[in-house]
């Protein structure tokens, strides 16, 4: 994939062409046969593609008015989430023996009420310093069962109910499992884990992959190595909180400034960024989620020029299927209010209300048209969840909703018998 100067014009065409369809809405009275001249009127509800964002039990609880607004923006702007903390290990078993998953459960229990889909993250985090005390000081006999229940214990709890887990997060910057476990460790998590619950795809999560080429060729080499040992590797999760490296200039310089190693100082441009993307999916034909996305910039207009380019482009490419943003509140950013999209006063600021253009006018369908002598009623949209509503030529209104997708163009809104 090439990005000429024009990348927005370029990333527009694309979108335009993945992730939009044809669609039939029928209209049939009670004995299925078809209505002419109904008026259908119809409205995406959520993308099939995966905008998210991290939530975390805190904000999401909170019965005033931070509370109120942190929800709503979650139900007005995405169609998945992944909770923040509350799914990790460390979280759900802070003390050896005390499991505890309530948090996690609410916030599953509310994807589920609201028709989100839910990333599962993570199983397993291979960086040392994210290992409970206790995790660290067992021997490995002792470690190796602990894995063990830790993995039979969440996937079977939340079997059915996420869309994909990150298996074991950051391996090539981390060693912990394999270094006490041995290598074969982690083949056998995907394995297991497939085996607990075949529905979800089993991803690998890094950072630093993207403008990175020596990276990128050392996630692939991991990838293929560990589908070479039998483990069911189905996708693959690039993480962005240094999203602030985005530009348009091919001679930008770098930025400024000490940061952290999980924050490239490089400049992305979108043709660097497109060619990641094209590297990866060449090598492993394998979907691609943008996972962890963060830009961090004092002026809410750069911070949203920075989301921009990463959404139209991401939403662009034909192997990604998931943008999920690392949060949105000045109050509870982990990178603190200049990542925000929501000021503290609860806001919407000029970053938030750029994604919400995008999310909730550029990328969305709605309208209405009639029904012909077939009772069939044709429009193009996104492909995703839709509510319709038919109104009848004698004057009575079904409403329904139903999905649009490529393998699945028509939708049939009927009468009961």
């Amino acid at each position: 994939m090439i990005a000429t100067a024009d990348w927005r014009t370029d990333a527009n065409a694309r979108i335009d062409h993945l992730r939009k369809g044809d669609f039939t809405i029928e209209a049939r009275d009670a004995a299925g046969a078809p209505v002419q001249g109904a008026v259908v009127t119809y409205q995406l509800k959520h993308h099939a593609f995966l905008f998210g964002t991290a939530i975390a039990y805190a904000p999401f609880a909170d019965q005033g008015e931070d509370g109120r607004h942190y929800r709503q923006f979650i139900l007005d702007n995405f169609s998945g989430l992944v909770c923040e903390n509350e799914m990790k290990w460390y979280d759900n078993e802070a003390v050896r023996g005390r499991v505890d998953y309530v948090h996690a459960d609410a916030l599953v229990a509310f994807a589920e009420k609201n028709g989100l889909q839910m990333r599962g993250h993570n199983l397993f985090w291979e960086k040392q310093e994210f290992a409970m005390p206790w995790l660290v000081a067992l021997n490995p006999k002792d470690l190796r069962t602990a894995v063990e229940q830790r993995l039979a214990d969440i996937v079977t709890r939340y079997r059915g109910r996420v869309v994909c887990w990150d298996v074991n997060n950051e391996m090539l910057d981390g060693s912990f499992f394999r270094d006490r476990l041995g290598a074969d460790i982690v083949p056998w998590m995907f394995k297991e884990a497939a085996r607990l619950d075949p529905k979800p795809v089993l991803f690998v999560n890094e950072y630093a992959i993207l403008g990175n080429a020596e990276k990128t060729e050392r996630f692939i080499t991991m990838i293929r190595d560990l589908q070479a040992q039998g483990a069911p590797v189905g996708g693959i999760g690039i993480q962005a909180h240094d999203s602030d490296r985005f530009t348009a200039d091919p001679h930008a310089a770098p930025l400024a400034g000490a940061r952290p190693e999980w924050m490239m100082n490089t400049p992305l441009t979108p043709a660097i960024f497109l060619a990641t993307l094209d590297r990866l999916y060449s090598a492993t034909k394998l979907p691609i989620h943008l996972t962890e996305i963060s830009a961090k910039s004092h002026d809410p207009e750069r911070r949203g020029d920075d989301l921009e380019m990463l959404f139209r482009l991401g939403f662009s490419h034909e192997a990604v299927q998931a943008i999920v943003l690392w949060g949105f509140g000045a109050k509870t950013h982990w990178m603190g209010p200049d990542a925000a999209l929501m000021d503290a006063d609860n806001t919407v600021n000029a970053a938030g209300r750029r994604i919400s253009h995008l999310l909730r006018e550029e990328w969305t369908t709605r309208g209405a048209a009639a029904s012909d002598a077939d009772g069939r009623a044709k429009l193009r949209g996104f492909y995703g969840t839709y509510s319709v509503s038919v109104k009848l030529p004698d004057g009575r209104t079904i409403e329904k909703e139903v999905n649009l997708t490529k393998a699945a163009p028509n939708a049939i809104v009927g009468l009961a018998q």
